[in-house]
This record gives C-alpha cells, sequence and structure tokens, in this order.
C-alpha cells in the first residue's frame, strides 16, 4: 500500500505520496492535493505491476522544454497541422518550460491553464475550444515523452478535464447577404476572389484546401472536383457547378501547368493570400459578423434547407463522425416537417 502524508509548511499544505515495493527503488513525489498524490501513487502501483515503471530519473532530468523542442524537432515535421502546434507549444513553453517533467502537476498545468484563458492584452478571453486544442497539444507531447522516449512515468494531462465546449456557431448567409457578398466579390480587383469565395460557397470546402487546389485537381468534363489534403486525411471529391467554372475561365486560359496552384501568389509554389479582399468585399457588401469559415456553415445550411439528410451533408463537407454534422439538424429538421405538413395536409383535405 503507498504511503500518504499531510505536510504543513510555509507554503500552505500538501501531500506526500511514498511507494515502495520490495525489489523496486522507493520512489515520493508531493502535491498540493491529496486526490493528485492518491492518483499518482495508484498508476506507480500499476506500472509496477505491469512491469512498465520507471524510476523517475529521466523526469528528473529533462524539462518541459527539452521535451517540447525535441517534439518540434522529431514529432511536429511529421503533422500536418504543425505551425498551429508550434505555435501551442510555445505559450506551454513560456510558461512550463523551466520545470522539471517530474514537477509537471494537474495543479501547474491548471494555473497555467488559467493564464492562457486570460489572454493578457487580448481584446477578449480564449474560448474554451481554442483552451483544450492548446491542452491537446501539450498532452500529445507529453504523451510521447511516456510511451516513446522514457521521460515520464505518467502523463499528468490525463488528470487535467477538459473544458466543456459550446455548440459551435452556425452562421449562413440570407439570399439578400448572398446576393450583396457576390456584387463585392465581382467588383473586387482581386480576380481570385469570386471563384474562391464561389467553390467555398457551393461545395463547403475549408480554405486551406482550396488554397492547395491545383488545375489538375478540377475535372472540367465530369464537372469534379477531387480534394487530395483534407482535415480528416481522407480524399474526397466535390462539385464543380457552372458559376465556379464561368468565374475561373479567365484564369484558366492563363494556366501555364496543369500541375499549377489555381490561386497561386506572385511567387507561385505558395498560394495566394485573399484575406485582404475578403475583408473588404465584407465590409463593402455591410455584412455583420461573418467570417470565411462561415461560408463552409452556410453551403450545408442551404443544402439541410433543400433537404439534404445529416449523412449526405455529412459526406460533402468530410466530417468524420455523425456529431460534426448535428448543427445543422434545425435546418433539416424545419424541411422535414414542411414536407410532412405540405403531404400530411393534401392527405386530409381529401378527406373531408
Amino acid at each position: 500500500m503507498p504511503s500518504i502524508s499531510k505536510i504543513e509548511g510555509k507554503r500552505g499544505i500538501s501531500w506526500k505520496a511514498v511507494v515502495r515495493r520490495r525489489g523496486v527503488q522507493t520512489v515520493s513525489q508531493s502535491f498540493k492535493r491529496k486526490t493528485d498524490a492518491e492518483a499518482w501513487a495508484r498508476n506507480i502501483e500499476a506500472g509496477i505491476d505491469a512491469g512498465r515503471f520507471r524510476d523517475g530519473r529521466q523526469a528528473r532530468k529533462h524539462t518541459v522544454g527539452e521535451l517540447i523542442e525535441r517534439y518540434i524537432s522529431e514529432i511536429i515535421p511529421l503533422k500536418r497541422s504543425g505551425k498551429v502546434q508550434i505555435q501551442q507549444l510555445g505559450f506551454w513553453r513560456r510558461h512550463l518550460g523551466a520545470l522539471r517533467l517530474s514537477e509537471l502537476t494537474p495543479d501547474r498545468i491548471l494555473s497555467a491553464r488559467a493564464e492562457l484563458m486570460k489572454r493578457s492584452g487580448a481584446t477578449r478571453e480564449v474560448g474554451p475550444a481554442t483552451v483544450n486544442r492548446y491542452m491537446a497539444a501539450l498532452s500529445h507531447a507529453l504523451s510521447v515523452a511516456e510511451k516513446q522516449y522514457g521521460w515520464l512515468e505518467d502523463n499528468p494531462m490525463r488528470r487535467v478535464p477538459r473544458l466543456k465546449e459550446p455548440q459551435g456557431r452556425v452562421r449562413h448567409l440570407s439570399d439578400e447577404e448572398r446576393k450583396r457578398l457576390l456584387d463585392a466579390c465581382q467588383q473586387s480587383s482581386n480576380p481570385y476572389l469570386l471563384p474562391f469565395v464561389l467553390i467555398a460557397l457551393t461545395t463547403g470546402m475549408r480554405r486551406g484546401e482550396i488554397e492547395r487546389l491545383t488545375w489538375a485537381d478540377l475535372d472540367w468534363e465530369r464537372d469534379r472536383i477531387t480534394i487530395h489534403e483534407t482535415k480528416n486525411g481522407e480524399r474526397r471529391s466535390a462539385a464543380l457547378l457552372k458559376p465556379v467554372k464561368l468565374a475561373l475561365t479567365e484564369l484558366r486560359e492563363k494556366r501555364l501547368d496543369p500541375k499549377a496552384l489555381v490561386f497561386p501568389s506572385r511567387i507561385g509554389s505558395s498560394p495566394a493570400n485573399i484575406m485582404k479582399a475578403w475583408y473588404a468585399a465584407v465590409h463593402q457588401a455591410d455584412i455583420a459578423d461573418f467570417k470565411f469559415h462561415d461560408l463552409r456553415h452556410t453551403a450545408a445550411s442551404y443544402l439541410a434547407m433543400d433537404g439534404a439528410s445529416l449523412p449526405e451533408i455529412g459526406a460533402v463537407l468530410g466530417h468524420k463522425t455523425p456529431q460534426m454534422t448535428k448543427r445543422y439538424a434545425h435546418f433539416s429538421d424545419a424541411h422535414t416537417r414542411r414536407v410532412v405538413e405540405r403531404t400530411m395536409g393534401r392527405l386530409f383535405e381529401n378527406d373531408e
């Protein structure tokens, strides 16, 4: 049985957990909360029983900062979302990097998380979903330290609860807003803006997916767009509609290489950034509270209101789970109700 002792000192009350087993080096660690001490002791004993116990010398040897540096060097290059995770891990390195891995406790992680939520100097607090993404980045680095590097006995992130996330926003364009936005895009001096927005609006594709499109991905004969690099890692296709083809005609005539990007920057090897033109068009169209990603929500909402089922919408958007598509259920429910009212109303009218 592990020993849990209460210690009263100048810095307040702490709890010391000690695990002694014959043939195994005695290990101990202090925590601010008794529950953390008990959880740590249980995990150590389980590790001893399973034959995967480490005596903690590596955790005392390496810092959180060292782990993050190695993780960025060896693991991040294998990920598609590497740039975002480097930024997220940078926060943890600034706040926890000097700590030895053995000193990293749930309580210290929670303290750093509180600083993230305050986001000193920002105009607004960081939301729960963003905080959870930051936590996931650190958690995976710690998991690698535990399972691959042998630097940790246990990932303390397992004992840090995630924040409850509100249901994602569903802001979609009204018919009048859509007309104003497309008119503004048509008038833009940026030749990429109108076709870029039309692709997003008609397919629900993410901005990054559109930026990576090459002319070879557009099948003009079959009216199909092939999306190779997606967020969930699975290739999918989308419809290439007539309005999009018309908007792309001039750009297509000027293309030099079928493998070239549809929307290249001046350099050519990297995608253009259309966001400045996008913000200007949204402002000109006098549309409030509307982000580029909301074009994806608009596409899904239009599909739902026109009778598409949730699985069909999920397939168009490339959702991996039905849960991701549930935010559009109320649009689909409204359509179903109208169909039932129309059909049943007609039947019962005949009975009168």
